[in-house]
């Protein structure tokens, strides 16, 4: 799947998507509420091995607004409900709120004591890379191989609005 992160204004942005099957997807959001914590889900869940997190359900096919719909109370599988046991954290440890040393007790052990390290590194990547992007440009990414990150003048023409 492909991503692209337009960077509309300091203060919004636009996901975008295109699957392998060819469909598209996309939405306006505020960047302040939501970008650092859809960078943290790409580094959680690239790291993790997470299949069915967030952006392994949404290049399965899932929705975006079934992804975003909370009314439930319950977690589209349970790789996402993993996913967002450590994305808060991580936001938190990568905000300065959280210390390293209890953060690291709460993950899964199985994670392993790189792990930190590694998300971290990841996420300093695709940050810098978001702050590389000029307004009016795109941040462009595959999921699930993150590693060929570009950031581009002007967003992809799949990107536009239908």
């Amino acid at each position: 799947m492909q991503i692209a992160l337009l960077r509309e204004t300091d203060d919004r942005h636009v996901l975008a998507v295109r699957r392998a099957d060819g469909t598209r997807e996309r939405v306006a959001l505020a960047t302040r509420s939501f970008l650092l914590h859809d960078l943290v889900h790409l580094a959680v869940e690239a790291e993790a091995a997470i299949p069915d997190g967030f952006w392994g359900l949404l290049a399965r096919g899932v929705t975006l607004t079934e992804l975003s719909d909370r009314t439930g109370g319950t977690f589209l599988s349970a790789g996402l409900a993993r996913a967002e046991r450590i994305v808060g954290p991580t936001q938190s440890l990568w905000h300065g709120r959280l210390d390293e040393t209890l953060y690291r007790e709460q993950l899964p052990p199985e994670l392993g004591p790189e792990f930190v390290d590694r998300v971290r590194a990841r996420l300093r990547s695709l940050w810098g890379a978001w702050r590389a992007t000029p307004f009016g440009g795109a941040l462009l990414l595959r999921w699930p191989d993150l590693t060929d990150a570009q950031v581009l003048a002007t967003p992809p023409p799949w990107t536009a609005a239908r």
